[in-house]
């Protein structure tokens, strides 16, 4: 199973952590029909970046952080 799981952490590009192996175990020893599908994470862009900044120049520290996590969240969901 460890190799599946090393399968899926890859495909989804998760980071491989105890944590991310444990989830993946307890998925695949599932005895239902539920299905479960994993979305990529999408992340930012080097261009995405430099928009926001543009944008937002002399935000703040604290005001970039929650312009992109806003974006993450955008891309995300």
């Amino acid at each position: 199973m460890s190799d599946v799981i090393g399968q899926l952490l890859q495909d989804n590009n998760m980071p491989d952590t105890p944590t991310a192996r444990a989830i993946y175990r307890k998925m695949l020893e599932r005895d239902d029909d539920t299905q479960v599908y994993a979305v990529p994470w999408q992340g930012l862009t080097d261009n995405e970046y430099q928009q926001i900044l543009i944008q937002h120049d002399g935000a703040g520290l604290l005001a970039f952080y929650n312009l992109v996590e806003a974006k993450l969240k955008e891309k995300n969901t």
